[in-house]
């Protein structure tokens, strides 16, 4: 059930200047004790005086710790829904320009600071966002005017700009949407904007963090997550239950396996509490061969040979025995000749197993009832129960039971007629499935007629937040992989290019570039289009091109040259902060750095960029959807690893996070060449600064 956070009333006076006194106080010498000495405070007075004038506006402060040499602007915000919009309100101010931060989040603060605890006292915790920039003079001066101007135009908007919200439905398509075309950032600012908003509860928002967590392949940080071992115990979904077998495998079993080590691995289970795992085997028909063996380790360390003969069974649909390591396959035998009388009947007496209690009689035996429609078995038939306004569909979502389904593109031309033929209120309802879809599609062979009525859809409803972005550029490159016909090619671009004045910007920047990068990567039967799209993409970037990333930068003036498109871009950077960024770039010369991408062509893209960019760079590249000695190899020697998550298997995420070592790790938000470059290039300098 949807629920209604209460608004947070605004900052008194009062409140505010008892944060004033606080915040001027030691511990921040940017105006002492505000001293009203018309030539101290000069920098901070300017904001002062406009959070006076208005109480509804963020707090933005400036902080200067002499000492220290150290400078900060802090903004906060009454409660956290107004943090998930304030986070994009400072990317289009500051963004990668100005900020050290590699992404826009609210910060931990320290109680035991004087200044942050002021903080902290008035709005609570993730509220407040701490901007870092370049250590010296220039860079701290261009943070501050630029805080200024955020401030002013805040100062100048109505209230309403922070009351806007999303249905909890929406969010969660979004949500999905951006975890599927590989938006690392994107799916954080949803899940914060959830989070903050309300209307899941806390249980299923930890559901979707593991979710996140595992697609990232951070195995080790979902294992530490708070009260994992309650989440377990709860029956937790199915693709819950497969994210904490995936990474038990990885941190745990999967080293002392490969060795041959098997009472190491089992000793490994018992101190994670991981071997009564009856509630996890209700569902194995559906886990990835990490997962069973989990299961199966834990069978034969329990000396439960149903359990052990069930999996097996299972594990022989999709892999060999021979596949397992030689002492796990010992221990079965030996399991096996112990009990030579046959298979025990399986008992459980685990008290964690979740037991479902009967339906009244009244419910099952009343033969007048109309009994529940089947649930659907493929795209075809879940398109036309949400055509035919049918409910609880979403559990399809839950327990991901599509990956069971043959692809979209077995039953594309049904899926579009389908979708081209819903009702308005269905077509709301739809992209709470793009996600999904987008993961069943794959790379594989492409469904060009349902991804242009998604696409359809999702245009006629304006859904161009930066998940729905995403999501639309990942179809766009599935009709575009289909070498679609001149006027399909035409249409498509044309009604992608009439919404281009309503997002392209230098924050949105990657997303731009991608959707121009997939203009040159595929055929373009109709050039005229694809010159329209592509200007309508570019020229925004070409006229803020000072604000953008030194990847975006030079990946625009490449895509510009491939396309054709005249654009007067800056054949050097221009002093400042460009120009410092290429200087430290050039530093980055012999070090090695793994790219990691399902799509070959994106790879071989970013490399030759790459290495033209930084000479003497050593660029890998991998798209494996398993783990191997080779890749292994690639990540231990990694300075900086770079993934692309889009339809990646955690068998290869998870297995290059787990022997990535003291590598700066980065994730490309999307899985075009642009964004695979901008997270390249940031991993690169932040390895530098190590």
């Amino acid at each position: 059930m949807t629920t209604t956070r209460p608004s947070t009333p605004a900052w008194t006076t009062q409140d505010l200047n008892d944060l004033l006194q606080r915040f001027f106080g030691p511990g921040n010498d940017a105006w002492p004790g505000m001293d009203p000495d018309p030539r101290k405070g000069e920098r901070a007075r300017p904001f002062v005086d406009l959070l006076r004038r208005s109480t509804d506006v963020p707090i933005v402060l400036p902080r200067y710790q002499q000492a220290q040499d150290r400078f900060a602007i802090y903004v906060t915000v009454r409660d956290e829904a107004h943090a998930a919009l304030m986070a994009h309100v400072i990317t289009s101010f500051a963004g990668p320009t100005y900020l050290i931060n590699a992404g826009v989040r609210p910060c931990v603060l320290d109680v035991n600071d004087p200044i942050e605890s002021a903080l902290l006292d008035l709005a609570g915790p993730a509220t407040t966002f701490r901007l870092e920039t370049q250590p010296n003079r220039r860079y701290r001066q261009k943070l501050t005017d630029v805080a200024l101007l955020m401030q002013h135009t805040l100062a100048s908007r109505p209230p309403r700009l922070w009351r806007v919200t999303k249905p909890t439905g929406r969010l969660l398509g979004e949500f999905d949407a951006a975890l599927a075309a590989g938006g690392e950032a994107a799916s954080q600012a949803t899940l914060e904007q959830l989070a903050a908003q309300g209307g899941i509860n806390a249980v299923n928002l930890a559901y979707l963090r593991i979710k996140r967590l595992s697609r990232l392949g951070l195995d080790q940080e979902l294992l530490n997550y708070p009260d994992l071992g309650d989440i377990v115990r709860q029956n937790p979904p199915i693709p819950v239950k497969e994210a904490v077998l995936n990474a038990v495998y990885t941190c745990d079993l999967q080293e002392p396996l490969t060795c041959g080590d098997l009472p190491g691995a089992q000793q490994a289970l018992r101190d994670r509490g991981f071997l009564a795992l009856a509630p996890f085997e209700e569902a194995q028909a559906s886990y990835s061969t990490e997962a069973l063996t989990v299961l199966l380790v834990a069978a034969v360390s329990r000396e439960d040979l149903a359990s052990t003969q069930s999996v097996l069974d299972t594990l022989q649909k999709s892999a060999s025995l021979e596949s397992l390591p030689l002492g796990l396959r010992h221990a079965i035998a030996t399991l096996r000749n112990v009990q030579p009388n046959g298979i025990p009947t399986h008992q459980t007496s685990n008290p964690s197993e979740t037991h479902v209690p009967p339906a009244p009689a009244s419910l099952t035996h009343n033969a007048d009832a109309t009994p529940p429609p089947a649930a659907p078995t493929s795209w075809a038939e879940l398109m036309s129960a949400v055509a035919d306004g049918h409910a609880n569909l979403t559990s399809i979502l839950d327990q991901e039971a599509w990956t069971d389904w043959p692809s979209p593109a077995q039953d594309d031309r049904h899926i579009a007629t389908v979708l081209e033929d819903l009702p308005d209120d269905s077509q709301a309802k739809i992209w709470r499935y793009v996600g999904a879809f987008i993961d069943s599609v794959g790379y594989g062979q492409p469904a060009p007629l349902s991804a242009r009525a998604l696409i359809t859809c999702a245009l006629a409803y304006d859904w161009l937040g930066p998940g729905d972005l995403l999501a639309v550029q990942a179809l766009t490159e599935i009709v575009l992989r289909s070498s679609p016909s001149s006027a399909t090619y035409q249409q498509l671009l044309e009604e992608l290019a009439d919404t281009c004045e309503r997002w392209v910007a230098p924050e949105r920047a990657a997303i731009a570039l991608d959707f121009a990068d997939r203009l040159v990567m595929e055929a373009s039967p109709e050039p005229n289009a694809r010159e329209t799209f592509a200007l309508a993409l570019l020229l925004p970037l070409s006229v803020h091109q000072g604000r953008l990333d030194p990847g975006d930068l030079s990946m625009a003036r490449r895509l510009s040259t491939e396309l054709g498109i005249e654009l007067d871009w800056q054949s050097q950077p221009s002093e400042g902060e460009a120009q410092d960024a290429e200087a430290e770039l050039k530093a980055a010369t012999g070090r090695q750095l793994l790219l990691y991408s399902l799509d070959q062509r994106v790879l071989d893209r970013v490399t030759e960029t790459l290495q033209q960019l930084v000479p003497g760079l050593k660029v890998t590249a991998s798209h494996d959807s398993v783990g191997s000695s080779q890749l292994r190899q690639k990540a231990r020697q990694a300075d900086v690893i770079v993934l692309a998550t889009r339809c990646a298997k955690h068998a290869a995420t998870g297995f290059i996070t787990q022997h990535a070592k003291s590598a700066v790790t980065e994730y490309a938000d999307g899985s075009g060449s642009a964004s695979l470059l901008r997270a390249a290039i940031h991993g690169l300098l932040r390895a530098g600064k190590v």
